[in-house]
């Protein structure tokens, strides 16, 4: 008998009916093979447990090397070198996929030694310090996803392949776990290989390639298990900058893409004038504009927390509008960190003529925070620099009065007594002299060897910059591959030196009149940071600049509380797709009047594409044309999404800003 494992035109949905099916009919003709007696894979002393008490992901994991050390790796560093070690690179992308998300539940539950959790042999699974593009990718795109059972990580055990059949748990004397059943197998052999329970990696292949979604071919092999990421929504938002001084407009969006009024409370810490508390409601399937200047009154610096006191997770941005020193006007915007942190990373600086460049540290705590900045500087090496940053406070620093003039620089801030806080560097400009403006950017919080962006031009009155920060004491190789919008790719090499910057221009790199969206990668896994500034005269008619600060993984999920299609306003939204395959891309706009509407968008493999939300909501001057915006992949394909804007605000101020989706 000869099964064709293949999804047909008829419905993916009934085509996987229909072979799972299939699959069980396979396994019980097959009969029972014993298991492997070798030493493979297995459960922690005691034996297997029904549940871990995992619900998230964890960032680090402990790895015992070959020569008895333990090693802290963050988890997906970790995967990078697991996948391609256990699994051939060149398989399909959702069996890539799949094996991620296994190796990454085995990671966080086996704890299999007192001092670290696993080691590099088959005892746990196989890690080598080698990686490849295709298996960091299928990491990346399903980073903190895991399997869960009645709301726990699973201990999801896999093996080489089976004989047409997996086992059940008790059936290798590991105790009886519901989610490992014995189901049948597409993987072709007679011969079992491994342990037998979990999943058969050759038999993942086998669904991969016949159009199985990572999601279902987990679903088949751990029995009864949701497959979703475990990264915790925010209730929690936090800003370091905002401001009510003259000729500048703060704001704070709120989106709400829930089901339930969000009750939410801004909390204002001013610089010297304790702090101001308001309460907003923010309707379920909608967004929510607050005028910061009417909260706390004019001339005022001050940082602040948005809360969800109600608990639903909510999205908040800050956009700022200005006429800076009354002679640049432009624009800023950032989403807000869902987290406090004592130490932030930053690509971008400079206080070359007509640059001047802060930075703004929150913080909310109660204690005082002790600060240091390091100033890594293009071709000058680095300086520090010290500052106390008062309990409930902001500070902001002028960069140039610290490193003085004509220097470009990225920086590193770090509290040594281990407060936590939130930074943005604030920039204002007069680009070469012609174009004025603005943009902001929010710290990352650590140096990671992979980035990517949805956004980016060499159009016509557009310059794109990629700025490249190394804070370790080890020279990265860094490659970065431009996604180009209708398809096609360019790659490009550098190099960026221990504790300093390099600054790319993407027009050197790609030629002129292109869109692209971009990967960046650290091939010897030095971590870096990355960030994007770009400066143009939008419509030949409205200068500014704006900024983004890149992200490590591509999500199926991404979500946005600013966007607004009034008169005056021009709103996109940039999808990038880094994989091999295409991407189901449903976009829900979440007005300001409680209505929604939806858009449809396919995404190729290996391209960007860009939504006018202009071109699809219409312009009108009311509340339905405020939107929030809800991105999802829903054929669950890793993407990348921004939010870029262009504006002549109040008739007066031109300028754009951009933001980076959560």
């Amino acid at each position: 008998m000869r099964f064709r494992w293949r999804a047909t035109a008829s419905g993916k949905k009934w085509a996987i009916t229909a072979l799972a099916a299939m699959v069980a009919c396979f396994g019980l003709l097959c009969g029972a093979v014993s298991a492997s007696s070798s030493r493979q894979q297995g459960p922690p002393a005691g034996g297997a447990r029904k549940a871990t008490g995992i619900t998230e992901v964890p960032e680090t994991v402990r790895v015992l090397m070959p020569d008895k050390s333990v090693r802290v790796m963050y988890m997906d560093d970790y995967l990078k070198g697991v996948v391609p070690a256990e699994v051939s690179a060149d398989w399909p992308y959702d069996a890539l996929c799949a094996q991620a998300i296994a190796s990454r539940c085995y990671a966080a539950t086996a704890h299999k030694y007192p001092n670290a959790d696993v080691d590099t042999t088959t005892n746990s699974q196989v890690w080598r310090d080698q990686h490849d593009p295709r298996t960091d990718l299928a990491v990346d795109s399903t980073h903190k996803v895991a399997a869960l059972y009645d709301g726990q990580v699973i201990e999801a055990f896999f093996f080489g392949h089976c004989d047409g059949h997996t086992r059940n748990s008790e059936d290798v004397g590991w105790g009886d776990l519901p989610y490992c059943r014995s189901v049948g197998c597409p993987c072709g052999n007679t011969t079992l290989w491994g342990h037998g329970v979990g999943m058969c990696q050759e038999g993942a292949r086998v669904l991969a390639q016949n159009g199985w979604d990572y999601r279902d071919i987990l679903k088949h092999y751990y029995t009864g298990v949701e497959v979703r990421s475990t990264e915790q929504t925010a209730s929690n938002w936090y800003f370091a900058e905002g401001t009510s001084r003259a000729g500048f407009a703060t704001y704070l969006c709120l989106g709400n893409p829930g089901q339930t009024d969000a009750k939410v409370r801004v909390s204002y810490m001013t610089d010297g004038d304790g702090s101001v508390d308001r309460d907003y409601t923010v309707p379920a399937h909608s967004r929510r504009t607050v005028l910061a200047n009417a909260d706390v009154g004019s001339g005022k610096d001050f940082s602040c927390e948005v809360l969800s006191t109600n608990g639903v997770p909510v999205v908040a941005e800050r956009p700022i509008y200005f006429d800076y020193k009354g002679k640049w006007t432009g624009g800023s915007d950032t989403v807000g960190s869902a987290f406090l942190r004592p130490t932030w990373y930053f690509a971008e600086g400079t206080t070359r003529s007509n640059f001047e460049t802060y930075l703004c540290i929150g913080n909310p705590s109660d204690s005082e925070a002790q600060v240091t900045v390091k100033y890594m500087v293009e071709g000058a090496g680095s300086q520090d620099r010290s500052y106390t940053v008062g309990r409930r406070a902001r500070k902001t620093i002028e960069v140039a009065r610290e490193i003085g003039t004509g220097k470009d620089f990225a920086c590193t801030v770090d509290s040594p007594n281990r407060v936590g806080l939130v930074v943005e560097r604030p920039m204002y400009f007069n680009y070469q002299g012609n174009w004025t403006g603005g943009h902001d950017s929010l710290g990352s919080l650590s140096a990671r060897p992979s980035w990517y962006f949805a956004e980016g031009t060499t159009r016509s009155n557009f310059h794109t910059y990629l700025c490249l920060a190394n804070p370790s004491d080890t020279a990265a190789t860094v490659k970065v591959v431009y996604l180009l919008s209708g398809g096609g790719k360019i790659e490009k090499g550098y190099s960026v030196a221990p504790m300093s910057r390099t600054t790319v221009v993407a027009q050197n790199d790609v030629g002129t009149g292109r869109d692209f969206s971009c990967r960046i990668t650290s091939t010897n896994e030095v971590g870096i940071i990355a960030e994007r500034p770009m400066y143009f005269k939008y419509g030949g008619e409205w200068t500014g600049g704006s900024d983004a600060m890149g992200t490590s993984y591509p999500k199926p999920s991404w979500y946005f509380a600013e966007g607004t299609t009034r008169p005056n306003f021009a709103t996109y939204i940039c999808l990038s797709n880094p994989s091999e395959k295409g991407a189901q891309v449903k976009v829900t706009y979440l007005k300001g009047d409680g209505s929604t509407a939806e858009q449809q968008v396919f995404v190729a493999a290996l391209s960007r594409t860009t939504i006018s939300a202009n071109d699809f909501l219409g312009v009108a001057d009311d509340a339905s044309h405020d939107i929030g915006i809800k991105v999802e992949s829903t054929n669950n394909v890793g993407i990348i999404a921004e939010r870029p804007m262009y504006f002549d605000y109040g008739g007066s101020w031109t300028g754009g800003h951009d933001a980076m989706g959560y």
